[in-house]
């Protein structure tokens, strides 16, 4: 399995994860952050820098688009 492979797999693991529960957009994108390692954390702490974002006015809707976006086109 290759590292892109493994990053799409969790992606769907989380959000899988959240139709489970029934967390506030700005809890899911904590949630999220929070579970990330290595290069993909890394990414996270750029992008909330660069953009001045809050970690808790991180929206997963906007998580979700950016990690597409890097991860997953």
């Amino acid at each position: 399995m290759t590292k892109s492979h493994d990053t799409e797999a969790w992606f769907l693991e989380m959000k899988k994860f959240f139709r489970l529960h029934d967390y506030l957009e700005s809890m899911k994108s904590t949630v999220t952050t929070f579970s990330l390692k290595g290069k993909t954390d890394i990414w996270c702490e750029d992008v909330n820098t660069v953009r001045g974002i809050q970690e808790e006015d991180f929206t997963w809707n906007e998580f979700e688009w950016l990690f597409k976006r890097k991860f997953l086109s």
